[in-house]
């Protein structure tokens, strides 16, 4: 049986490593966020979430990554705000969490061990 401590340091790993590689294949540093797209011929849905420049008519073009299509617009902002950022600062706070956890009597964040158990039930 885990304790409290090694469930958070377990769900802090697999957030850091995934929020890393996606950070990685996009455009490290650039905010994710959620825009409209009316060009259904390329395919893509109406909500997609970038990173870039603003739209994909801006000029000159510049970079831009699409991460995901969403079916809706609250899909898509639901995305962008959770983006690889967020993910790492989660990851540094279930860390720290884990550090005050100095045994299974000691006292910690009940929070903390909800979302890390969200994390570590999730697929991947």
């Amino acid at each position: 049986m885990s304790t409290p401590a090694e469930e958070l340091r377990t769900a802090a790993e697999k957030l850091r490593k995934l929020a890393t590689t996606v950070e990685a294949i996009g455009h490290p540093g650039l905010p994710w966020r959620a825009e409209e797209c009316s060009d259904y011929d390329t395919g893509n849905c109406p909500c997609v979430v970038v990173q870039g420049r603003t739209s994909h008519h801006d000029e000159p073009p510049g970079p831009m990554f699409n991460v995901a299509d969403a079916e809706t617009a609250e899909c898509a902002a639901y995305i962008a705000a959770m983006g690889p950022t967020v993910g790492l600062a989660l990851a540094t706070w279930l860390d720290a969490v884990a550090d005050s956890v100095h045994d299974e009597g000691a006292a910690f964040t009940t929070e903390a061990l909800a979302v890390a158990r969200a994390i570590n039930s999730s697929p991947r």
